[in-house]
């Protein structure tokens, strides 16, 4: 009758601990998904800002797909190096051989289809890349933006913000944040005043890698015809 009662003393305290051990493994998941959906506007977006303001370089996967009027264009991919301050490197993979770079200056695009290299000065460029450009410089909502809210979109939920001059390429922009993962960007949302939609999806974010400088200097490829900037299209 012991032995009995101990087997069975000793599978309730097995049955609790593991229950126990699940229940604080789940709150544990949990908990920074609670905290984001009741943290305010500020904290988000200046845990966001956090985030990437102390970085020196950063490499980001993306995939990029640009929409009008409901039809996509086919998926970019590739992998972006940003370079503080004011530099950054678009290397695709798909299409294969597109490069665009940014010296702190001006962006310059190759299109390995048409053999061609354009030429836009970063203060004019409307290239909806722009969004992720902010993180090039000092990432800073209240500056950037206007109207900054919280919205649920396809069940994700985003901070949302809309050009603060008008003079922007996009009107508004969608922010998806992972709150378990320092508040890095998930996806991003660019609404063009074009009526245009570029979404990018990000992945395999890699923080204050080391980066050669050489990588953010264009040289064209032999043969490749330049264009001149004063005959470029504002939509790269």
């Amino acid at each position: 009758m012991i032995q009995l009662n101990d087997f069975r003393f000793r599978r309730v305290t097995q049955y609790v601990v593991r229950f126990t051990i699940s229940a604080v493994f789940c709150f544990m998941l949990s908990t920074p998904l609670l905290l984001a959906q009741q943290a305010s506007i500020g904290e988000v977006s200046q845990a966001i800002e956090l985030h990437y303001n102390r970085l020196a370089t950063l490499s980001i996967d993306f995939s990029q797909t640009i929409s009008f009027g409901g039809a996509s264009r086919p998926a970019e991919r590739g992998t972006v190096l940003l370079y503080r301050p004011h530099r950054m490197r678009w290397d695709y993979t798909e299409p294969r051989g597109k490069l665009l770079v940014g010296d702190g200056e001006r962006l310059y695009q190759y299109n390995p289809y048409t053999n061609q290299v354009r030429t836009i000065l970063l203060d004019q460029s409307v290239d909806l890349r722009a969004p992720l450009s902010f993180l090039l410089g000092r990432l800073d909502f209240s500056r950037q933006f206007k109207n900054l809210r919280f919205e649920t979109i396809d069940g994700k939920r985003a901070l949302v913000g809309e050009g603060r001059t008008g003079q922007e390429a996009y009107t508004t922009v969608e922010f998806y944040f992972e709150p378990a993962q320092d508040y890095r960007l998930s996806a991003l949302r660019a609404h063009g005043q074009d009526e245009s939609v570029t979404d990018f999806v990000f992945s395999s974010e890699r923080t204050n890698p080391r980066l050669d400088e050489k990588l953010f200097s264009f040289e064209a490829p032999a043969g490749a015809e330049i264009l001149p900037e004063t005959a470029l299209s504002d939509n790269l």
